[in-house]
């Protein structure tokens, strides 16, 4: 197994969401009470109506919500690939003390 280089897989989800963030923002702007319906979807019905903001959208939130998402993002990678390394380190040197392949060089 390849080792992840963590602060790549960092700034690639980071981005990933921030891009994401983007997209919402423009649906909700768009398209608001059918975004809320898109996602009440994934959290099995529930009705996200009651907690829809009367406060207009602004680029401030909106560029706050980009700039959060992504940090978010940059950390989950940062979290994800440093796991993803220990338990594939972890399994290399197991199966290599098993006999199954040679432990790396």
């Amino acid at each position: 197994m390849n080792k992840l280089i963590t602060l790549s897989v960092g700034i690639a989800m980071g981005i990933t969401l921030a891009l994401l963030s983007v997209l919402c923002a423009l649906t909700f702007a768009l398209w608001p009470n059918t975004t809320l319906d898109f996602f009440s979807a994934f959290t099995h019905g529930l009705g996200h109506g009651a907690i829809k903001s009367t406060a207009p959208m602004s680029a401030g939130r909106v560029l706050d919500g980009i700039v959060g998402l992504g940090l978010v993002g940059l950390i989950a990678g940062v979290v994800y690939a440093s796991i993803y390394n220990a338990v594939a380190s972890g399994r290399r040197y197991s199966q290599a003390a098993a006999g199954k392949q040679r432990p790396p060089s």
